[in-house]
């Protein structure tokens, strides 16, 4: 261990039920929510038996959902460390805990679907691996520990962070701060279509010239 250590602050979710779930459907799990999870109720094997919202769920009452959450603070405050490594904030974009990525992570591990369920063991359990590494340490080991992580070639942690590196992904990037990061601008209407600049002008007549057209 080395410098003094440093608890980072509490996270404190960001989004609602209603937000999440919808997330999830963008991120990638609408192909699992058909699948037909079993019905809620009674409790199998030690677990209980859930459900899902179905193929077209109206999440009037996102608040009811037939699941909740399963993650505790401390696995939600080193999904954000975590998540803030891959996406920090910058002159032009927030990090991912501000848009409350941890709180998609959450509801991804929560989800009673196919894709969902067989994640839930390899976050839930790199989350705890990682969180006396991150969590009440200094800023040093932190990012050593991040570091390690990141460059670990050994398969069941490079299975973690791959899988939880490209949920922060998914989801940050299918954000409106995402999306603006990027400079997608689809779904604007235009006012004018001033067609190619002079430059990109240019460069077709000299290819079109190389074709002899």
């Amino acid at each position: 261990m080395s410098g003094t250590p440093e608890t980072p602050e509490p996270y404190v979710s960001k989004i609602d039920r209603r937000t999440a779930l919808a997330w999830i459907g963008v991120v990638g799990a609408a192909t699992a929510v058909g699948a037909g999870v079993v019905v809620y109720g009674p409790m199998k094997g030690g677990e209980p038996v859930t459900r899902g919202y179905g193929t077209d769920p109206k999440l009037t009452k996102p608040e009811k959902a037939p699941w909740s959450r399963i993650m505790i603070p401390e696995q939600l405050q080193t999904a954000a460390v975590m998540a803030d490594y891959i996406l920090p904030a910058n002159a032009t974009a927030p990090s991912a805990s501000s848009l409350g990525v941890p709180d998609f992570i959450d509801e991804w591990v929560s989800a009673p679907y196919p894709d969902q369920v067989k994640d839930r063991p390899v976050i839930m359990d790199g989350l705890n691996g990682m969180a006396h590494k991150v969590l009440k340490v200094s800023a040093a080991d932190r990012a050593t520990a991040l570091a390690a992580l990141a460059a670990s070639t050994d398969p069941t942690t490079q299975k973690f962070w791959k899988k939880f590196r490209h949920l922060v992904i998914g989801a940050y990037y299918t954000t409106d701060a995402g999306f603006k990061d990027i400079g997608y601008i689809g779904n604007v209407p235009r006012t004018s279509d001033p067609g190619p600049s002079a430059e990109v002008k240019a460069a077709l007549d000299a290819q079109f010239q190389k074709l002899g057209i």
